[in-house]
């Protein structure tokens, strides 16, 4: 059995917006990981009072565990030494504004060896990244979040890898819109 960790935590200067609420955010995250068997799953909201107001709005209906985070985490560095620390089974990573993740992409990210996987230009996405069950996240002196997943292996992919598209811009968001959309008229024909 393999679960998700959706990392879900803070407002975006570039993007003008909380990215866990943007194009169906965690929710549809959540539904699509859910619709591919992962389980259990475990949002990491951000500083208090986010979980709480995720649950409040009926964004995370479909989460097993709703994590804020802990009082002296600074980065998303100190939040994923704090929870990968040996207790969690094996889990599929994803940042909230994976917003071309979908059902297929998630059971291709879990039927996937552990590790990292790469993107169609053969980058490593260490935020979709299957981490091993008992996982421990060495903390890196510099707190650089890519040096934690050092160890593990890449991973090439094959139809998932054009779904591990993030937007940190607007510009980037209407990019993946207008790819889906090209791609649904290219199917649909």
């Amino acid at each position: 059995m393999v679960g998700l960790v959706v990392l879900a935590g803070g407002q975006s200067r570039r993007m003008g917006q909380d990215k866990a609420r943007m194009a169906g955010g965690i929710r549809r995250i959540l539904t699509e990981a859910k619709a591919a068997g992962l389980t259990p799953r475990v949002v990491l909201a951000g500083p208090q009072p986010r979980g709480e107001e995720f649950e409040r709005e009926g964004w995370t209906a479909d989460a097993d565990v709703v994590l804020n985070d802990p009082a002296h985490a600074t980065c998303l560095h100190d939040v994923l030494v704090h929870v990968f620390n040996g207790d969690l089974p094996s889990v599929v990573l994803t940042p909230c504004d994976a917003v071309s993740i979908d059902r297929e992409g998630f059971a291709e990210l879990a039927a996937m060896p552990e590790g990292v996987p790469l993107d169609s230009s053969g980058r490593r996405q260490v935020l979709f990244s299957h981490i091993p069950e008992g996982w421990v996240a060495v903390p890196d002196a510099e707190r650089r979040v890519e040096a934690l997943f050092d160890e593990l292996e890449d991973r090439p992919l094959e139809s998932a890898a054009d779904h591990l598209a993030t937007a940190n811009t607007p510009e980037e968001l209407d990019a993946v819109r207008s790819r889906q959309q090209r791609g649904i008229e290219r199917d649909g024909s």
